[in-house]
């Protein structure tokens, strides 16, 4: 759970720095945009000229009449010649209907283009977060897989204690038949028993061992309050470090020590036969 709230964390970082870094470019490009505008002439009015205005003059002929100009002949394209204005637009009418459709900002958003390191920037982006959805997903299913599987080994467990303990009674306390030196011996009326070993009043060292080559199942310290629980099957062994600290049960029921208690003690647990166990 700790891993997919790291996860989420990193994909909002991700997230907030990438919006951040687009923002920012976006703004940058709006103002080098705004700067290369160009300048409308029409809206500045220019500075009162220094020289006094003239008060004018007119033509007129000999008898003080004024005179009259012809009028100034615009020039005229000879229509037998064929004249070539732009290489670049197909016809004029193409060219004012564009115009009047469009103004000028669609012009400057049409031709400005995206650069190659934002596009490529936007796909990284969205390729970690897949990325990053993808592992959230398998680390939760994977988190989720060994939680039902231990919860039904427990489930299966305990049916099988409850199993026997009903089939075969279990006495209310395990003494030891016999006593050789650091060795107790015990007697145990089923195959297979959860032997737990408890840090009562201190921390203790606990081995496990299982079957007639001693095969070792489990060891470790065993801290004050905790406990270490473990199914054996048939003959068993179980060491411990420091018996005056640890407590020890079989199938529920506790173990008594042997007194004087050495300083490791080795319990030995002769289990029942599998034909004894199968006839109840």
């Amino acid at each position: 759970m700790i891993l997919v709230v790291k996860i989420v964390v990193v994909l909002l970082v991700v997230m907030l720095a990438a919006g951040i870094t687009l923002r920012v470019r976006k703004l940058r490009r709006d103002e080098m945009r705004e700067l290369s505008k160009p300048v409308e002439r029409r809206l500045f009015s220019p500075p009162p000229s220094p020289y006094a205005p003239s008060k004018g003059f007119r033509l007129i002929d000999e008898s003080g009449e004024p005179l009259h100009r012809p009028p100034v002949e615009r020039p005229r394209l000879d229509p037998e010649r064929h004249y070539v204005f732009s290489e670049t637009t197909s016809s004029a009418d193409d060219v004012v209907a564009s115009h009047h459709r469009h103004n000028d900002d669609w012009f400057l958003s049409r031709s400005s283009h995206r650069s190659t390191f934002s596009i490529m920037l936007r796909r990284v982006v969205v390729a970690i977060l897949l990325a990053l959805i993808i592992a959230v997903v398998v680390t939760y299913y994977v988190n989720r897989g060994p939680a039902k599987g231990s919860q039904g080994s427990t489930t299966s467990s305990t049916t099988l204690a409850r199993t026997t303990t009903t089939t075969v009674p279990v006495p209310s306390a395990f003494r030891s038949t016999s006593v050789s030196g650091d060795d107790a011996f015990y007697s145990v009326p089923v195959t297979g028993y959860q032997v737990a070993v408890s840090g009562s009043l201190g921390a203790t060292w606990a081995v496990y061992e299982m079957g007639p080559k001693s095969t070792l199942e489990w060891q470790g310290r065993v801290a004050i309050g905790h406990s270490e629980s473990l199914r054996m099957t048939g003959d068993s062994r179980v060491t411990i470090g420091s018996p005056s600290s640890a407590t020890v049960s079989v199938a529920g029921s506790p173990v008594v020590f042997p007194t004087p208690l050495p300083a490791t003690l080795i319990l030995v647990f002769h289990a029942a036969s599998a034909g004894a166990t199968s006839s109840g």
